[in-house]
């Protein structure tokens, strides 16, 4: 499974550069005259995120990415002598692949700047109090039946004083919850069907059980667990969601209105 990861690595990697870090130039492999070093490997596998890092931690996964990056090497040698560089495909792809370069670089250039201040962010959090308001919710269980007979055994059980999560085990055809003793976690109003929400949020107290409930599902008896009041999250908790935001907002803004301005500054046409 390592190896066709690292496989599928290499066709990305034809497109990447490798930034040799002056840092690391401990040589670990070499092809004709080219070192393969640690900063060069190191940069290879920086775009592929932790498992990839991971890999390269192990010796066996180091050694099969170092052999990919010589595969990679020897292929790109082989292509020269073929003179496969001067084909007008090559050529073709090496320009593209020169152009998304060059703008992505110019975008960088754009951005390079780009900043969100703490009163940016408090301002946008302040001013949209909604996005960071949790509304009212209970937590409750329920037990789910289909039939009238199936629902007189569960009151009978109930009534018996069986436990509310072991009748649910038992009798309760919601495949979600029974298994939980019928625990449905916390929800707000508007994401129930009408119904069994009415009964629930009008169930006051903690362990209160509800009268059987008919809905498009079936019978439900409720238990409540507990209401949970309207709430709004502290700034302080939301504040690096909100940097994130600002800052994206702030990228399309910026690269747009510097695309215009390019247009003005180079011929555009369209058809």
């Amino acid at each position: 499974m390592a190896k066709k990861f690292l496989t599928s690595l290499i066709f990305v990697a034809l497109f990447s550069s490798f930034a040799c870090g002056a840092e690391n130039n401990k040589v670990l492999a070499r092809v004709g005259s080219h070192d393969i070093t640690e900063s060069e490997v190191l940069e290879f596998i920086k775009p592929f995120g932790q498992q990839a890092a991971m890999l390269y931690g192990s010796e066996q996964g180091k050694k099969m990415i170092i052999d990919d990056i010589i595969s990679m090497r020897l292929y790109a040698l082989d292509a020269l002598d073929a003179k496969l560089d001067q084909t007008a495909e090559f050529q073709q792809n090496l320009e593209n692949i020169k152009r998304t370069m060059l703008a992505q670089a110019a975008m960088r250039e754009v951005i390079k700047d780009l900043a969100i201040t703490d009163e940016e962010a408090k301002k946008f959090y302040d001013e949209n109090p909604k996005l960071f308001t949790q509304p009212e919710r209970v937590r409750a269980s329920h037990i789910l039946v289909s039939g009238d007979e199936d629902l007189a055994k569960v009151q009978a059980e109930l009534k018996a004083g069986k436990s509310f999560d072991v009748v649910a085990k038992e009798f309760s055809i919601d495949p979600g919850s029974a298994a939980n003793g019928g625990d449905l976690g916390e929800f707000p109003k508007g994401v129930m069907v009408p119904e069994f929400e009415k009964a629930a949020f009008e169930l006051k107290e903690p362990g209160d059980v509800s009268e059987p409930v008919k809905s498009k599902f079936g019978w439900h008896i409720i238990k409540l667990g507990g209401h949970i009041s309207e709430s709004v999250t502290p700034f302080e908790q939301v504040k690096a969601n909100i940097v994130e935001e600002l800052k994206n907002q702030k990228t399309q803004e910026l690269l747009q209105n510097k695309a215009k301005e390019l247009e003005g500054k180079y011929k555009v046409e369209r058809f």
